[in-house]
């Protein structure tokens, strides 16, 4: 049994997973001081946002991030015939005309 797994599912999953990923190894390594930059009472000063806020508009983001992706790989895998042809409708609906 072999799982099959399209390109635009990688292209708009991946980048999201490396993100989770790599924010969680930070969080995993940002509670020791070791491996700090600043210090924790340095870095409560200067943080002005909740991490509950930032997570929000992170997740806001790759929303937006995600849907883009799904309405380009929708374009792009009907090919460029079909991309000129939504072109020139467009250029029709809207009334643009060749000077």
């Amino acid at each position: 049994m072999e799982v099959k797994i399209s390109d635009e599912f990688l292209g708009t999953v991946a980048p999201l997973v490396v993100y989770w990923i790599y924010s969680g190894f930070y969080v995993l390594f940002g509670s020791s001081e070791k491996y700090r930059l600043h210090s924790k009472k340095e870095e409560d000063d200067k943080n002005l946002v909740s991490k509950k806020t930032v997570v929000k508009g992170v997740l806001l983001q790759q929303a937006i991030q995600a849907v883009v992706a799904i309405i380009l790989f929708t374009f792009t895998s009907f090919g460029i015939v079909y991309l000129i042809l939504f072109w020139k409708l467009g250029h029709l609906l809207i009334g643009i005309r060749k000077v």
